[in-house]
């Protein structure tokens, strides 16, 4: 991805912490950044494990 999406999908995960806590809900868009962050991390494990076998 480009940092430019990264950037735009960050953003969008705050805006959604500040609304979804006015209503309560601010687990759900924690929820979703620990997935988005979790795919980030498993990518750039199998990049790294990639770049050692070269």
């Amino acid at each position: 991805m480009k940092v430019y999406q990264h950037i735009i999908i960050i953003v969008a995960l705050f805006m959604f912490t500040i609304f979804f806590y006015k209503d309560g809900f601010g687990a759900i868009a924690f929820l979703l950044a620990t997935f988005y962050l979790t795919l980030l991390f498993i990518r750039e494990i199998k990049r790294s494990k990639n770049d050692k076998k070269a």
